[in-house]
């Protein structure tokens, strides 16, 4: 599928006021599918409203930190399209301390193109939508592990095992839990 650029520019620096787009860049973003859309409207907490897009198509925002050169504009998020109108939020100028947005989009899931590799259950390939969500930017120390389990700990949480995650220090990495520990920790640090 061909796609066509839509050559309108969003530029964050100018809608999220000067003192914001000092503490991250300039962002440009653009749409990119199998027709030009108009972008109605961006508002200052980031979310996107476009319009003229065919429904049960795919389209791709691009983003870039300067403009010089038109060539140098690389793939942000995969949007599946199911309205005539689409708001989406690309982008969040207040994340939580130390982390980062990811916006939800779609990608395509599975391992290979040919069926005689990989395993059994990387095919079929196949798009997978994501919500939007936030992403720490480093590695969960020690200390914020033994901070979040402790709270959790007092509001009703249970892990598999008694003193969960290890680490050389407070400021290391933690390591040594389940997967089944880490998604209960997870699910009570968003709280």
């Amino acid at each position: 599928m061909k796609t066509k650029p839509c050559f309108l520019l969003i530029v964050l620096a100018l809608i999220a006021g000067v003192h914001q787009s000092a503490a991250q860049g300039a962002r440009f973003f653009q749409m990119a599918g199998p027709v030009a859309s108009t972008i109605t409207a961006f508002s200052a907490d980031g979310y996107v409203t476009w319009t003229n897009a065919p429904t049960n198509a795919t389209f791709t925002v691009q983003t870039v930190t300067s403009l010089p050169g038109r060539s140098n504009w690389v793939d942000y998020v995969q949007l599946p399209v199911t309205n005539s109108v689409n708001t989406n939020r690309l982008i969040d100028f207040n994340p939580p301390a130390g982390m980062v947005f990811i916006p939800a989009g779609s990608f395509t899931m599975g391992n290979c193109m040919d069926s005689s590799e990989g395993y059994s259950d990387e095919l079929p390939l196949h798009t997978v939508y994501v919500s939007a969500f936030y992403m720490d930017k480093y590695d969960v120390t020690k200390a914020l592990w033994d901070s979040v389990y402790q709270w959790a700990i007092t509001h009703g949480y249970s892990f598999d095992y008694d003193y969960v995650g290890s680490g050389k220090a407070a400021n290391h990495p933690v390591q040594s839990m389940t997967w089944y520990d880490a998604v209960k920790w997870c699910n009570a640090r968003s709280e």
